[in-house]
C-alpha cells in the first residue's frame, strides 16, 4: 500500500491509475487516505517529538 514496499504499487500508483481511468471517486478516496495518514503522522510523531525537544528546552511555551 505504501510506495515501493508492496509489489502491486502504492497509494500514489492507485491514485495515478484511477486518474487515468477517470474514476474520480476513487481518486478523491485515495487523496483522503493521504490526508488522514498525514494528520496521523503530524499528531502522533511530530507532536511527540516537539514535546520531547522544543518545549522541554524552553524554546516554545
Amino acid at each position: 500500500m505504501f510506495g515501493a514496499t508492496s509489489g502491486k504499487g502504492g497509494l500514489g500508483w492507485y491514485i495515478f491509475q484511477n486518474r487515468n481511468e477517470l474514476y474520480t471517486d476513487k481518486v478523491f478516496a485515495g487523496l483522503a487516505v493521504v490526508i488522514l495518514i498525514g494528520l496521523l503522522v503530524e499528531n502522533l510523531v511530530f507532536d511527540t517529538f516537539e514535546r520531547m525537544t522544543v518545549k522541554r528546552w524552553g524554546m516554545q511555551r
